[in-house]
């Protein structure tokens, strides 16, 4: 299965505190129906720190059934140690995911060095029926994977892409030109998203996504189609918006955009919380210039 496209991380959708599968349901009803290339399932803005095991494997079911097979699922099967990401990659592998997602383990950021971090990505990949992705997000974390530990692990044979979403091009032009031929390079932050097709990323798994698919799906087919300064316009409308429900208000924020954008947004769960009625304002305008 092709690595490339618009993939959301959606978001896990709550009431009152619990899983509503249902919503989720409702959501991927809506989001089959674009461009989307696939989905990132039990990603950071899944929320997926704050969801108990037999959450995440109904979550993982639910989104299982919902996704055709012309669409990519990965789900996020990062844990602390060694022993655990193995484990649920497993369980991941059982329910039918294309792929997983690890993402560096962080607790102990001070021995993460590149060796630890190498016999990590490798034992999991060696251990794994399906295909892994690196996944570094320092702004999370607290540690980076530099291109050349990243390249180092690119050739694996089981190690087939990364969502980088240091949102540092530099170090991304590096992962993609130092990495082995065919390594999915994915970014992971939508304001860099243009830049980052225009150096050789095969995509984006974008937050803002959740919210406005077609904007994120159409800012790369105006880039495969040569339109540039389209593809360029497009981007800087989209940036502020995508800003707002990242680094900005985060996923309360994101959660809220949906619910504008008539998908299923909802609270995140505590203690994470919804924004209040002066930010769905500043959303408000925000997609208004993005032309919704």
């Amino acid at each position: 299965m092709k690595l490339h496209g618009v993939l959301p991380p959606i978001t896990t959708p709550f009431q009152k505190g619990a899983l509503a599968l249902d919503k989720l349901k409702e959501n991927f009803n809506k989001w089959n129906k674009t461009g989307l290339s696939g989905y990132l399932v039990l990603g950071s803005n899944g929320e997926a720190v704050y969801l108990n095991e037999k959450e995440k494997m109904k979550v993982m079911k639910a989104s299982r059934e919902s996704i055709p097979e012309s669409k990519v699922m990965i789900v996020g099967t990062g844990a602390e140690s060694t022993q655990e990401t193995i484990h649920f990659n497993q369980q991941a592998a059982k329910i039918g995911a294309d792929f997983g997602l690890v993402v560096t383990p962080s607790y102990f950021k001070g021995s993460m060095k590149p060796q630890i971090l190498y016999d990590h990505f490798v034992a999991v990949a060696d251990a794994s029926k399906i295909g892994i992705l690196l996944y570094n997000v320092p702004q999370f974390t607290g540690v980076n994977m530099d291109a050349e530990l990243v390249a180092k692990l690119s050739f694996h044979p089981n190690i087939v892409g990364i969502k980088d979403s240091s949102g540092n091009i530099g170090q991304l032009n590096d992962i993609i030109h130092l990495s082995k031929k065919g390594f999915a390079v994915f970014v992971g932050s939508a304001p860099v998203f243009f830049p980052a097709l225009c150096i050789g990323a095969v995509g984006g798994i974008l937050a803002v996504a959740n919210a406005v698919p077609a904007e994120c799906v159409r800012i790369q087919s105006l880039y495969q189609q040569g339109k540039l300064a389209d593809a360029t316009a497009l981007q800087n409308r989209l940036t502020p918006l995508a800003k707002a429900v990242t680094m900005k208000y985060g996923i309360g924020g994101l959660k809220m955009a949906m619910d504008l954008a008539t998908y299923f947004g909802g609270d995140p769960r505590l203690p994470l919380k919804r924004p209040g009625k002066e930010v769905e304002e500043e959303l408000k305008k925000l997609f208004i210039q993005l032309g919704k």
